[in-house]
């Protein structure tokens, strides 16, 4: 899937002529991940485009996102529920401004060419709070640990592009 999207609300300094996001769990045979998120690429490319502003005609990197760890404390076979709470994947950062972010021809000019990659690996956990006297303790829904999970690998995608 690929995403752009005008200069985003909290655009930091780094600029993207193109975000493909794809989810590879085929090395975990029993992942069900996709059965409970199958929106993950959407959101994913969502929360990365934005923060950062995509410009499909700058001369500006172009990312390819692959997802291929879907976990809850290691196991990739999450409970009914859906719920996880660790998910890791590669982002490679590619120069050219081809449609297939993953190849160029020969003949063109400025073919893609992998800059570099890197890995990126996000843990949720919650804390041991003592909640105050005459509070009660809200725990977060799978809801909230789905968007801490893709918002903290998005921002952690976006600030690793930055260095």
């Amino acid at each position: 899937m690929l995403f752009t999207t005008p200069l985003a609300a909290q655009a930091q300094d780094v600029t993207l002529s193109r975000i493909d996001v794809q989810t590879d769990l085929s090395a975990y045979a029993d992942s069900n991940a996709s059965q409970f998120w199958p929106s993950l690429e959407a959101d994913l490319g969502r929360a990365i485009a934005s923060l950062v502003e995509v410009d499909e005609t700058a001369e500006a990197p172009a990312i390819r996102v692959e997802i291929n760890k879907i976990a809850i404390s290691g196991n990739t076979v999450l409970p009914d529920t859906g719920e996880f709470n660790e998910m890791e994947g590669t982002i490679a950062v590619f120069r050219g401004l081809e449609e297939d972010v993953t190849s160029g021809s020969p003949e063109d000019a400025t073919p893609n060419e992998i800059e570099r990659s890197f890995p990126i690996k996000v843990s949720a956990v919650t804390g041991e709070m003592i909640v105050p006297e005459d509070y009660i303790a809200v725990p977060p829904s799978n809801e909230d640990f789905y968007a801490a999970m893709v918002g903290g690998f998005a921002l952690e995608t976006v600030e690793r592009l930055d260095q």
